[in-house]
């Protein structure tokens, strides 16, 4: 199996690095004799002119070191972290409560999705942080039909699906699949996977069909488990300096390596592209090893601030991808999810976790949206005793601003409209009251409260000496009568509620355009 992986992986840098030392000499003269030239003032990218073994760290780990003719050296990561936790760690991955967020006392903590393993490790990671920000300011990142748009905390509401060696739960934001939330045709895992660990062409060059357009799946943009790309399935690479500096997405359009830029095949630059492909600005866009591999590296007072800031962290590890969501000061923890189940689990910074080292962090930052403004029409409503129903219609500031709506009051049920993005209606629907009864209930939209005020009366509408009643509400729970001589008529706009009994005695009793009888209503008519 790794022997076809390297096989697959392995580039050929010899012309290359041939062409490296032979363009080296060829350099102006004052570089070739080692005088220091001004960035600016030489516009000649470094060239590549080494290129070390494949070398295995561990089964699910790979890394291969660059050099090139400034003196640079870089190291490609491929992580392919497994489906399933490594036997023998189990105390370790204990899950765990998260505090309450309290900076000042030493923590802080973020609710953060928590997916299961699909299609890689990294994707899903991911995911995790991408799903983060869709709930929070960013409600572009999943557009998909289930829990109204907003991404669910967990890959539970989609149904599994197997590739004849394995079964695997779905994530339409790491990687779409055909007839899963609400697709239609073929997505990520329809192209691209074979089964875990394959180093066979994907199936959409083997099939010699299209590849779909990619879109809603961050998986795509990291290049998860595509063979055009050099990732066996299950697998993502990620560069990093062999040092203790940031490697940018700006160095990474720079850098080449095999005839292509480092942000070809890097999972860091795909998730950049993933968040400028939903419309959002990335600020700041690099990936940096730990300081527990380089001193200077990535530290956890950083990995603090990151998280202080409502953001979470991707952390590499050597042979698997996690999500930092939080930090206690005791022990240097991080609070982590891990992708293998919905749980908190902890980690000690620098440390290990299942048995794989901390190595690196990719860190992709977003320029932030402006803030969402609300307004509700109408805000207020009176009712009578009867059951009923109503809207309200939500107004947003912007298309991509989201909200939801929740009633606070047993007799209150929002019937529709409990979440969404932009313009919008709340339908809601109340019960009945008792007689001689007033209640309120409010229903939060948007921020916003909605209050809804129902009144009973117990009086019956006065029966008028000449048997002609207009205008007249008979009140659920009121029990009324009328009597004449000679004879009723029921006039216009005369109403008996559900719940409410009357009963009509005369000679003669008319009923007119005009008179209506609720469901759920008692009418005796004698005559």
């Amino acid at each position: 199996m790794y022997t076809t992986f390297f096989t697959r992986i392995r580039k050929t840098f010899v012309l290359t690095a041939l062409l490296g030392i032979a363009l080296y000499p060829c350099l102006p003269s004052a570089q070739a004799q080692g005088e220091k030239i001004p960035p600016e003032a030489n516009p000649r990218p470094p060239i590549q002119i080494g290129q070390g073994p494949l070398e295995q760290i561990n089964k699910y780990f790979t890394t291969q070191t660059i050099t090139y003719s400034d003196g640079t050296s870089l190291v490609k990561e491929i992580i392919n972290g497994p489906p399933t936790p490594p036997s023998g760690y189990e105390l370790e991955r204990v899950a765990v409560a998260l505090p309450e967020p309290n900076p000042k006392m030493g923590t802080n903590t973020m609710t953060v999705p928590a997916f299961n393993w699909v299609f890689g490790c990294s994707s899903v990671s991911g995911a995790m942080i991408a799903g983060y920000y869709d709930r929070n300011g960013f409600p572009n990142m999943y557009t998909g039909p289930t829990d109204g748009g907003i991404m669910p905390l967990n890959n539970s509401s989609w149904p599994t699906w197997s590739d004849g060696y394995r079964t695997y739960p779905n994530l339409p934001l790491a990687a779409s699949h055909n007839g899963v939330d609400g697709r239609t045709t073929r997505g990520s895992i329809d192209d691209y996977w074979v089964q875990y660990e394959s180093s066979a062409q994907d199936p959409y060059i083997t099939n010699g069909w299209t590849q779909h357009t990619w879109g809603n799946a961050i998986g795509d943009y990291m290049k998860t488990s595509q063979s055009a790309y050099g990732s066996i399935d299950g697998s993502t690479s990620f560069w990093n300096y062999n040092s203790a500096s940031q490697l940018t997405c700006n160095d990474m359009e720079t850098f080449t390596s095999g005839g292509h830029t480092l942000s070809w095949n890097d999972g860091t630059y795909g998730r950049k592209l993933f968040y400028e492909a939903r419309g959002y600005t990335v600020t700041t866009c690099y990936n940096q090893p730990t300081d527990n591999k380089y001193a200077g590296g990535f530290s956890f007072a950083q990995y603090k601030a990151e998280i202080d800031a409502g953001r979470p962290v991707m952390l590499n590890l050597a042979g698997h991808t996690i999500v930092g969501v939080g930090y206690d000061d005791t022990g240097n923890t991080a609070y982590v999810h891990d992708t293998w189940d919905y749980s908190n689990h902890t980690m000690a910074w620098g440390g290990s976790y299942s048995g794989m080292e901390l190595r690196s962090v990719s860190i992709v930052n977003l320029q932030p949206t402006a803030a969402c403004t609300y307004s509700i029409l109408p805000a207020t409503r009176s009712v009578s005793g009867a059951s009923g129903s109503g809207s309200v219609s939500v107004t947003a500031s912007d298309s991509t601003c989201a909200w939801t709506a929740t009633s606070n009051a047993a007799w209150i049920t929002v019937t529709s409209g409990s979440s969404g993005t932009g313009n919008g209606t709340v339908g809601y629907s109340y019960t009945a009251l008792s007689p001689s009864t007033e209640r309120t209930g409010l229903i939060t939209i948007a921020g916003k409260t909605f209050t809804l005020t129902q009144t009973s009366s117990s009086e019956c509408p006065d029966c008028p000496g000449d048997g002609v009643i207009t205008n007249a509400i008979y009140r659920t729970g009121t029990t009324c009568s009328c009597s004449n001589a000679t004879a009723i008529t029921l006039g216009s706009n005369v109403t008996v509620e559900s719940g409410a009994t009357v009963t009509f005695t005369a000679p003669k009793v008319t009923v007119q355009p005009g008179f209506h009888g609720a469901n759920g209503s008692t009418i005796y008519i004698k005559q």
